[in-house]
Parts: structure tokens; C-alpha cells; sequence
């Protein structure tokens, strides 16, 4: 999705959904003033920078300070990466640590480690909430057994998770791209969304 999608579901969609992710899709298109052609746009939602860093300390302290600047309320880090750079994160903008992944890697490499993630950035400055995906349901339970800060969930829709299946395992938001943004009237698409999520029924199973 480019920046001018982006900025039009903004402005069609601010106060009908809790926020956006921005990803590397408009910041790659149009750099870090893309966020701030998005954020713009946007008067009642949250807007979350999703570039999940990865870096030294240092710089991932520039990116994180780069978008902040130009509106980004809070923005996605790794985990793995350790204290030291969520830390460094965290001191230019609320930061969300990747607690682990939907992919076939993060079994290996990211689950292991998962539930350390979150103990080491549970109480650090600036941390206000973790990631966990909507598609492992019990990911989403094991991070909530160890905090009480937000914790989104994205892979509803596209993915295969379904609509409300995160929000009963634990999650406070879902987060959902391409059912949206592909949408011939996201407006509809949102409503249909938010009613299924009202309706769901707790799930079980980590697939």
C-alpha cells in the first residue's frame, strides 16, 4: 500500500477504528515524511509506526526519534535486540517490543525467548505494550500471563486468524491490513470487522 492510499483510509477511517500502522510500504515510498503525511490526516486514532527495529543502539534510536518527530505516537521494536536499544527506543517514543512472530521462523528462534522478551522490557521506561500474533492464540496468552500492558495482535484477516480470536486469548487490540486496505469499501469492511470481533467465541489451539 503507498502513501496516498494511506493518507485516504486514513481520512476516510480516523475515529471509526482505534489506529494505524504505518509500514515500511509508504516509508520506503516516500521516507519518514511519509508518516507525517498519514498522521496529518488523522485527528481521533492512534497512529503506530510498525518498522520493527533492529538495530545497534544508536541507531535505532535515530530511526525511532525520525518518526516520532513527524507524528508517530508509538513505534515497533524487536525484542530480541535486547535492554539496551529498547531502552534507547524508548527515550525518543513509546515503544511496542516484538514479543514473537506468526512465521515459521519465529517457532525456532523467536518462541524460545519469548517469554524472556517480555520479562526484560516488561518494566523498562517507555514500553507500553508487546506484540503477539493473532494467528498463535496461545503466544497471545503466555505474553498476557506476564504483563498487563497492551498487547496487539496482528494477522487477522489475510493471515487466518479470525476477527476476535486474540481479543479472547488476551489481547487488547487486533490489528488488520489487507482485509482493510484491498477493500472495495473499507468503511464496510471496518463494520463487518468490529461486529465479528464483538461476536467471536473463545478459540484453543496455537495454530
Amino acid at each position: 500500500m503507498g502513501l496516498e492510499r494511506a493518507v485516504e483510509l486514513a481520512e476516510r477511517l480516523d475515529g471509526r477504528v482505534d489506529g494505524f500502522k504505518i509500514g515500511y510500504d509508504v516509508v520506503l515510498e516516500a521516507g519518514a515524511e511519509g508518516v507525517r503525511e498519514v498522521a496529518r490526516a488523522v485527528r481521533e486514532s492512534f497512529v503506530l509506526v510498525d518498522l520493527k527495529v533492529a538495530d545497534i543502539p544508536e541507531v535505532s534510536r535515530r530511526i525511532v526519534a525520525a518518526v516520532s518527530e513527524r507524528g508517530a505516537d508509538a513505534v515497533i521494536v524487536h525484542g530480541f535486540v535486547g535492554r539496551d536499544v529498547v531502552r534507547e527506543c524508548a527515550r525518543e517514543a513509546p515503544v511496542v517490543v516484538v514479543a514473537t512472530m506468526s512465521h515459521p521462523g519465529a517457532r525456532r528462534f523467536y518462541d524460545p525467548v519469548c517469554r524472556e522478551v517480555v520479562r526484560v522490557c516488561e518494566h523498562l521506561d517507555g514500553v507500553v505494550g508487546f506484540v503477539a500474533p493473532a494467528t498463535r492464540p496461545a503466544q497471545v496468552r503466555a505474553v498476557r500471563e506476564l504483563t498487563d500492558k497492551v498487547i496487539i495482535s496482528p494477522g487477522v484477516g489475510a493471515q487466518g486468524a479470525e476477527p476476535g480470536s486474540a481479543l479472547e486469548a488476551g489481547a487488547d487490540f487486533e490489528i488488520v491490513g489487507r482485509a482493510v486496505t484491498r477493500a472495495e469499501d473499507p468503511e464496510r469492511a471496518v463494520e463487518d470487522l468490529v461486529r465479528a470481533m464483538r461476536s467471536s467465541r473463545p478459540t484453543d489451539g496455537d495454530e
